[in-house]
Order: structure tokens, then C-alpha cells, then sequence
């Protein structure tokens, strides 16, 4: 499906090489955010969904960084059609360079990122978005982390959405900027399956125990799970 129906507003996905997934409106309903939070930044957002999310939810102003052109240009689309687009910004840049210009550094309360995570896995040999968008080829865990301890003020937190395996990786790059864990949140299709993704929230203010949440997309009738259903009410038109 090209065009992505919610509630609030509408989401073209034609040339992003990623898709919308349901893991993904799950990461951008339910990360935490502070009253506080007053500009934050994506990392890698593709076609702007978890920015768009976060926006009808808060109030803050957002930079989403995109590498490739034509994710860039199809985000920058979707939040100009949003009710949010004063507030929303797509910067057509690596990352890498994005975090070592000065002026970005240590300017936001709030970053967030469903990041590529694929490292040693077979990769397509003609489609280069793809390539991109699912793997680790222009951005490693490390780089990530590094850029993150740089942009991020020392009162904000991060939020990293990945595999159980990837997040054992990225967390000890995270853990070297000085960062702890500060939420968890793990996503199961079903009750009897393991996590199809965890969410992780960091900070670099010692926690002595994480807030820690499980969210089931489906429940032991293979129904939507009520805590599902009520997580994602305010966004997709099928609730």
C-alpha cells in the first residue's frame, strides 16, 4: 500500500525502501517523552512516521535525519501535509556529519531512532535504498551511539528500537558514552512468541531499576490484544 490511512493525518510510502511496520507505531505510541522536551531529533526516519507520531502526541519541535534522497523527499512530503508541518523539519544529511557540526551539538532533549541492524547479512545487489535502510553499511552502532552522547543534552534520553540480539550490541556501544538503561519496553506478537523487538530508553542518569513494559500485538485467540488496541486508538482508523 502506497498512501497509509490514520487518524490525524496521512503517510505516503512510495519510495522509502522502509515500510511501515507495525512495530514501528508501536515504538512512536508508546516512547516516554518529558513535559519538558522542547526539540528533539530522529535519526534515520525514512518516511516520517515516528516523527509524525510523536508529534500528535507532543508539542515539541523535531529534526529528522534522512541519508537517502528519495526517503528524505517523501518524509519531508508527509510532514508537509501534516497538521504538525511548523514543527517538523527533514534534514537530507548523514548522520555522521549531521552530529560533528558544531552548532547541533548537545541541542536536544529527545532523540529517537529504529535504526539499520543488519551487519553481516546477505545484501541486494541492485537495490542500494534498501541496503541503506536495513543495514549497518552507512551507520554502525558505534557511530550511532557517539552522535547521540554529542546531540543529546545531559539531561535528555535516547530511545533505540531493535532486535534482543542487535540491542546486546548497541547497548555496550551506548554504555562506553557514559549512558544506562533507563526504559524498557518489549514488543511480542503473541503471548507465546519471544520479543520481536525491544525498546530501550538511555540516559546518563544512573537508574537503579529501568521502568520496564511488554506490549502483545495479538492475544491466545489471535485477536488484537486489548493493551494493543488501546495503545494505538488514537492513531489507526481500524480502532
Amino acid at each position: 500500500m502506497s498512501i497509509f490511512q490514520f487518524k490525524e493525518f496521512t503517510l505516503k510510502q512510495t519510495d522509502s525502501a522502509a515500510k511501515l511496520t507495525t512495530d514501528a507505531t508501536i515504538f512512536g505510541a508508546s516512547l516516554p517523552f518529558s513535559e519538558n522536551v522542547s526539540a528533539a531529533l530522529e535519526v534515520g526516519t525514512g518516511t516520517g512516521i515516528l516523527s509524525l507520531m510523536l508529534s500528535q502526541r507532543g508539542r515539541f519541535a523535531i529534526d529528522a535525519v534522512e541519508i537517502e534522497e528519495r526517503a528524505y523527499n517523501e518524509a519531508s512530503l508527509n510532514f508537509q501535509r501534516s497538521p504538525w508541518a511548523n514543527r517538523l523539519q527533514a534534514h537530507h544529511v548523514d548522520f555522521n556529519l549531521f552530529y560533528a557540526a558544531a552548532k547541533n551539538k548537545n541541542k536536544y532533549d529527545l532523540v529517537f531512532s529504529n535504526p539499520p541492524f543488519f551487519t553481516k547479512n546477505l545484501q541486494s545487489p541492485v537495490t542500494r535504498e534498501k541496503n541503506t535502510a536495513y543495514h549497518t553499511n552507512t551507520l554502525s552502532f558505534k557511530e550511532l551511539a557517539t552522535g547521540i552522547s554529542l546531540v543529546l543534552k545531559d539531561s535528555g534520553e535516547a530511545f533505540i528500537m531493535l532486535p534482543a540480539y542487535e540491542m546486546t550490541l548497541f547497548v555496550d556501544e551506548i554504555k562506553m558514552q557514559g549512558f544506562s538503561i533507563s526504559h524498557i519496553l518489549k514488543i511480542h506478537h503473541s503471548l507465546n512468541k519471544p520479543a520481536l523487538r525491544i525498546i530501550h530508553g538511555f540516559s546518563k542518569h544512573e537508574t537503579e531499576k529501568p521502568a520496564e513494559k511488554v506490549i502483545y500485538i495479538r492475544d491466545e485467540n489471535n485477536e488484537f490484544h486489548p493493551g494493543y488496541i488501546e495503545l494505538l486508538k488514537p492513531f489507526l482508523t481500524i480502532f
